[in-house]
């Protein structure tokens, strides 16, 4: 008896000493990417965040942290000085956190594309800094909004959509659309429309005007500069109209959409479903002369 009861007190001790020995969240962590700051302000982790890049915007308290330049040219002498514990890397950089790396400094690579990506993400950073119950109920809200969007036109034809994310503004040059396996194309679907670029092996391909022609869309969405003055934003729709044989053109079921958090695959995904459930929901009414 008493030999199995120093076994208890040593399997005891051990275990203790493993829990008490175990590696404590970072508190200095340096975001690489916007979606990654959002998440840690989102599930309240934000104590933690001593640098940002000069694209991380939101939520506005952010823009407060120091700045660390951007994720394909950081400063890397700002971030050394902050002396980080952990720097949040995203996987498309072109070295996936490999100069950080020579300089022995913490460096984790996270990677994103789908909505379940992104929600994923917050069971990950909640996890890594701490937050595992804030991280739950954030995902959880997040995710009971975006469900409600997702059912709200259950029998609707869908309506196929041509979304550009990216051109030259005023004009249909440098058209960039949105392909598959993307959290753009899933939100486009959840709200009620078809991506006409579904069949894309890229995920934001390049496209010409004889391809939209060739898919003529319901309806077109555009993605313009938070910056966009009322004049050019009028200007820039009306560059469609060179496409006259288009449907979404006939009927005017254009829209352009403004915000920097728009493309943000964090918490502001919510902001980018609501605006393509009210321009689906525009664009079933009678259509415009």
């Amino acid at each position: 008896m008493k030999l199995r009861g120093l076994m208890g007190l040593a399997i005891f001790l051990i275990l203790g000493l493993g829990h008490a020995f175990s590696q404590a969240p970072p508190q200095r962590v340096i975001s690489l990417s916007p979606n990654f700051t959002e998440i840690i302000y989102d599930i309240g982790a934000q104590d933690q965040l001593v640098g940002v890049t000069n694209y991380c915007k939101f939520p506005p308290e952010a823009q407060q942290k120091a700045k660390v330049g951007g994720w394909l040219n950081p400063n890397i002498e700002k971030i050394v000085s902050l002396k980080p514990d952990l720097i949040l890397v995203p996987q498309f950089t072109s070295d996936g956190g490999a100069k950080f790396k020579k300089l022995h400094l913490p460096v984790w690579v996270l990677n994103w594309a789908t909505v379940e990506d992104v929600l994923k993400l917050y069971d990950a950073i909640g996890e890594k800094l701490g937050h595992v119950a804030d991280a739950r109920r954030a995902k959880a809200r997040l995710q009971a909004r975006l469900d409600r969007l997702k059912g709200s036109q259950p029998h609707e034809t869908p309506l196929s959509v041509l979304f550009i994310v990216d051109h030259t503004p005023g004009t249909l040059q440098q058209l960039y659309g949105v392909g598959s396996h993307n959290f753009v194309d899933e939100l486009i679907q959840w709200t009620g429309g078809k991506n006409v670029l579904e069949d894309s092996p890229v995920e934001y391909p390049m496209v010409s005007k004889e391809q939209i022609v060739s898919r003529d869309p319901d309806v077109i969405i555009t993605v313009l500069p938070p910056q966009t003055k009322p004049g050019e934003e009028k200007a820039d729709l009306d560059s469609w109209k060179q496409l006259p044989s288009l449907k979404a053109v006939r009927e005017g079921h254009i829209y352009s959409f403004q915000g920097d958090d728009l493309m943000v695959p964090g918490p502001t995904i919510l902001h980018l479903a609501e605006l393509l459930s009210d321009a689906f929901a525009q664009a079933r009414k009678t259509p415009e002369p």
